[in-house]
């Protein structure tokens, strides 16, 4: 079943120049740049997959602290992390190509949460290196309970750690540990791109 989303906003222009830079990036073909807002659809028919995929984007595109954890290239990055950068622009166009996947392929075919939870900590690291439980199973879109789970595999191969809130006893935060930061600087130092 198709639905219809209305489109607007100042920022919209933005947002969306924002995302096509992103998807440039990560080898997807980007839209043409626009003249004007009279340019843009106003009203787009979606399913329902569409739709949730598309709530999913626009809250990313309007919250700062999101933007700059997954789009730090368009803020300023202090002299002297090119490499870093490089590795985490790596990291992001492997999160990408996997949620491009769901596209073409039922999602449970591919069960590996663990390989998400290690990449979106890696990318984090960038902006707030602490990571709740409950905001990491929101990113890689997955229950609660299987981050727990994966969690606890990936702390018993000590490539993570959880660390308590400091005001919420209720609240961990994951933290990627040395030893999966060096493997995944390795892993995303030789593949291409």
């Amino acid at each position: 079943m198709a639905r219809s989303l209305s489109l607007s906003g100042s920022d919209f222009s933005q947002k969306i120049a924002a995302f096509g830079e992103f998807l440039g990036e990560a080898g997807i073909s980007k839209p043409e740049k626009l003249d004007s807002d009279a340019d843009i659809p106003k009203t787009v028919a979606l399913t329902d997959r569409d739709l949730r995929d598309a709530t999913r984007l626009f809250r990313l595109l309007a919250d700062p602290e999101l933007m700059a954890k997954f789009f730090p290239e368009f803020l300023s990055t202090p002299a002297g992390t090119k490499d870093r950068d490089t590795l985490i622009s790596r990291a992001r166009i492997v999160l990408s190509a996997r949620r491009l996947r769901d596209r073409f392929f039922n999602r449970d075919m591919f069960g590996e949460p663990a390989w998400d939870i290690l990449l979106m900590l890696y990318v984090s690291e960038q902006t707030s290196g602490r990571v709740t439980m409950t905001r990491l199973a929101e990113w890689v879109d997955v229950p609660l309970t299987t981050v727990v789970r994966w969690v606890k595999t990936l702390q018993e191969e000590q490539l993570v750690e959880r660390q308590a809130h400091p005001t919420d006893r209720r609240t961990d935060f994951i933290v990627l540990l040395e030893k999966g930061r060096k493997a995944l600087d390795s892993y995303l130092g030789i593949i291409p791109g």
